[in-house]
């Protein structure tokens, strides 16, 4: 990622890296993600009925077997994908995975949010929007899509009166409704899209989406806190990887901060 790409990320809120990787490339990982996410389905069929559209901790090693954990902390830690994150993050830390799908209701509304305004009171919310903190998310397209739309540089300011009443479905509008001046992104499988969670987003659904969300975050991030170390690799598997230090680095943040209660997944 070169300085101009970085500027336009921190300035946008978003970026479009195309062919970043090849169908060859992704065969392998597409397979991981299927075999995990029919699993998923499974054991998660009420929630998934009634309105997931993701899920998350795939590394998790009760959701899958060694060998695709393996297969996917070997993409997570690749020197290619790396090479970007790093443009961003230079020293990063994993953080999570999240895969994203269609809603099995195909009725299902979508919705207008930022991710911070999960769990956080609107005083925290300004607070960490203008911070320096980016949130990035780095999404691989496994299939062509246009599975997100986004409002530019919104991650640099706080809503306006019409985009606050939409998120917060205040005076009758729906988290649903259109919003001005919004982009939908369209992606081809292999294009790397790199976003600010912060920013005002929603997701598109239809067209049988299916796009890998994997978060990296600097070490002063307080979510790595609340990392879960059973989404991180064992020794074992650490030593078959190209650049383990992106978990070495979680496990180390995990091994000195303080117990607390680990967030609830939230889809």
């Amino acid at each position: 990622m070169n300085h101009q790409q970085v500027q336009s990320l921190q300035s946008q809120g978003f970026l479009i890296l195309r062919d970043v990787f090849s169908s060859n490339e992704l065969d392998s990982i597409q397979n991981i993600l299927v075999r995990y996410h029919q699993n998923w389905k499974i054991r998660n069929k009420a929630f998934y009925e009634e309105r997931a559209i993701n899920s998350a901790y795939l590394t998790h090693k009760s959701h899958m077997s060694e060998q695709d954990r393996l297969g996917l902390f070997s993409f997570i830690s690749s020197t290619k994908l790396l090479s970007i994150v790093q443009g961003v993050i230079p020293e990063p830390c994993f953080l999570n995975t999240q895969l994203f799908f269609d809603p099995y209701n195909e009725t299902q509304a979508n919705y207008w949010h930022r991710d911070i305004q999960y769990g956080l009171k609107q005083k925290e919310q300004k607070a960490l929007l203008y911070s320096a903190e980016l949130m990035p998310h780095f999404r691989i397209a496994m299939r062509d899509e246009k599975g997100i739309e986004l409002i530019p540089s919104s991650h640099l300011r706080w809503d306006n009166v019409i985009e606050y009443k939409v998120r917060m479905e205040r005076d009758g509008a729906r988290s649903s409704d259109a919003l001005p001046n919004s982009k939908v992104i369209s992606l081809k499988r292999g294009d790397l899209l790199v976003f600010s969670a912060m920013m005002l987003h929603r997701g598109l659904y239809g067209g049988n989406r299916m796009a890998l969300d994997i978060l990296y975050a600097d070490a002063a991030s307080k979510y790595l806190q609340d990392s879960d170390p059973s989404c991180l690799p064992e020794p074992a598997i650490m030593n078959d990887l190209e650049n383990p230090s992106v978990f070495e680095r979680s496990l180390a943040i995990i091994a000195h901060s303080k117990p607390t209660q680990r967030p609830s997944q939230r889809s």
